[in-house]
């Protein structure tokens, strides 16, 4: 009996060890939603901008995917699915939203036309860059 007991001494401790193990932590990084991004949105993933990013624009606005597999056959190379790979966990696949992707095009040029959006402006630096030039 005392020999059966010392036996299961050990069993014991390492369920102990296994059961207050510390969890994995769930990803808290940047996520993009492929269905829904625009290419600028891969500038926050090294590696992704523009080639990769243009890629999985391009072939999301032609059929949106259904699965983190569909992302990675719309790239061309195993460099590509690689580098994309590094941030696998940050793919997220979402119903295509035109909404979405038309505020955050509004949003885009809000930010690069220096929050000057007016079409009127638009027409005189044309002009003012057009007299330059002759």
């Amino acid at each position: 009996v005392r020999r059966q007991a010392m036996l299961s001494i050990p069993v014991l401790f390492t369920t102990a060890l296994v059961s207050n193990s510390i969890p994995a932590q769930a990803y808290t990084g940047p996520t993009i939603d492929v269905n829904n991004a625009m290419a600028r949105e891969f500038t926050a993933f090294p590696g992704l901008f523009p080639t990769i990013a243009t890629k999985i624009v391009k072939a999301a606005n032609e059929k949106p995917f259904k699965t983190k597999q569909d992302v990675y056959n719309a790239l061309d190379s195993d460099i590509e699915k690689d580098r994309l790979k590094q941030y696998d966990e940050a793919i997220l696949i979402s119903k295509p939203d035109s909404a979405v992707k038309q505020f955050k095009a509004s949003q885009i040029c809000k930010y690069e036309c220096g929050n000057r959006v007016s079409s009127s402006f638009r027409d005189e630096q044309i002009k003012a860059v057009q007299a330059q030039r002759y």
